[in-house]
């Protein structure tokens, strides 16, 4: 579980700084794309994503939920600090973005899994 949270927390943190770097000058720092509330709201997404993702066994699901949950806290951030980004289609960019994210991480691992067990079971002699 900490490995699928850390997963979610580093992927909210670049696409944080990738979609406030569209909105901010050129001239802003990377300690600054870092401390903004897009990037902190991003982070906070990509927490509840990989939480809902461990849980989750579907990786459709992990991308539908990604985007409403991406929508539900960036429209939270909206009511709580009045930041006048669009919220609705941001929360649904970055969730898209963490959800498809997840669901390749997890397809990746089942996918090395397999393909580990195949080893051994060839190893063993099977498929000889």
């Amino acid at each position: 579980m900490i490995q699928k949270i850390l997963i979610g927390l580093f992927s909210g943190i670049l696409i944080g700084m990738f979609v406030t770097s569209i909105f901010v000058s050129k001239e802003t720092s990377l300690i600054n794309l870092f401390l903004t509330k897009i990037t902190a709201t991003s982070i906070i997404t990509g927490l509840f994503c990989s939480i809902y993702g461990y849980f989750s066994k579907s990786k459709l699901q992990v991308f539908i939920i990604s985007i409403i949950i991406g929508i539900i806290v960036f429209y939270l951030k909206y009511l709580l600090t009045g930041h006048h980004f669009d919220p609705v289609t941001m929360g649904a960019f970055v969730g898209a973005m963490l959800g498809g994210i997840l669901a390749v991480v997890r397809k990746l691992t089942s996918s090395l899994r397999v393909y580990r067990r195949l080893q051994r079971l060839r190893k063993k002699g099977f498929y000889n």
